[in-house]
């Protein structure tokens, strides 16, 4: 019962990080310095969590220091190539790229760590990724003003697969039982370059400082680091092949819900049929073989 837990908790609080995004948007708030107070705020929450605190020299032999440098710079490089693919090819083409990156993290699970796939969960696979396509690109309509670029999806695709592979590496290679420490020096190091960006867009002229962009980050970086937390906790329960399909699709659909009961978005019938393709792709994958 408390691996299912992990999982709606991770599902829940993903799809609050939208949400909270979408009113950076409605607010008009500085996307670069709301992220920025997300990474302080999510790193603060983890370190206050903590257990117990690494010293310096603790920190750099742990096992996993290397791969959470790496995941920390990975969090932010792929957040800016989805701003730069959402305004270059549009919402709906980034979002489908980066949910359809389900596939890498899957299929590391079948080749790299081992992890058994039946045919019966292998259909209900194909099932969650033809339910991605339906609930995200089911829209009817094209983004407006959207170009036709195919170079930045593709490298969503891959660089959000390659997050969540380097996720699994790093809990494999944190063996204690509170991982509040090694989540906290992940958003710490992402916001070492938030940092940057920030100071970045100040000096060229390309932003002013808005104190109202740390509200919305406050928000968006509790909620950030309990949907991290909970996915790294997920993973201990599950495996790959079945906790990114069912965490994606999960995402995805109470998203498009959440749209439509908070912003009136519109839901068309691909995105009917997409939900309802979802919860058999769910059951048919969580089916012991």
């Amino acid at each position: 019962m408390q691996n299912m837990l992990y999982l709606v908790l991770a599902i829940v609080f993903s799809t609050g990080v939208f949400v909270a995004m979408r009113l950076f948007e409605r607010f008009k708030l500085d996307n670069h310095q709301a992220l920025m107070w997300n990474y302080v705020f999510a790193a603060s929450t983890g370190f206050l969590m903590c257990k117990q605190l690494d010293t310096p020299v603790q920190l750099v032999n742990e096992p996993w220091f290397g791969l959470s440098l790496l995941t920390g710079f990975w969090f932010i490089f792929t957040y800016l190539l989805m701003t730069a693919s959402t305004q270059r090819s549009g919402v709906t083409i980034t979002s489908l790229s980066s949910k359809l990156s389900v596939v890498l993290p899957t299929l590391a699970g079948v080749i790299y760590f081992k992890e058994k796939l039946g045919i019966v969960a292998a259909l209900g696979i194909v099932l969650a990724l033809v339910a991605l396509v339906l609930v995200v690109g089911g829209k009817g309509k094209a983004d407006k003003g959207a170009k036709s670029s195919w170079l930045l999806p593709v490298f969503i695709f891959f660089g959000t697969g390659t997050g969540d592979i380097l996720m699994k590496l790093t809990e494999q290679q944190n063996a204690s039982d509170d991982m509040s420490f090694m989540i906290a020096f992940i958003y710490f190091v992402a916001l070492l370059f938030g940092i940057l960006i920030v100071a970045y867009d100040l000096i060229r002229g390309k932003s002013k400082w808005q104190w109202t962009s740390a509200i919305g980050g406050i928000g968006l970086g509790v909620i950030n680091f309990f949907s991290t937390y909970s996915v790294y906790h997920a993973m201990r329960c599950f495996d790959n092949v079945v906790l990114f399909p069912i965490y994606n699709i999960g995402v995805v659909s109470l998203t498009a819900l959440t749209g439509w009961l908070l912003f009136k978005e519109k839901l068309t019938w691909k995105n009917y049929l997409g939900l309802a393709i979802a919860i058999i792709a769910v059951i048919l994958i969580t089916l012991k073989p």
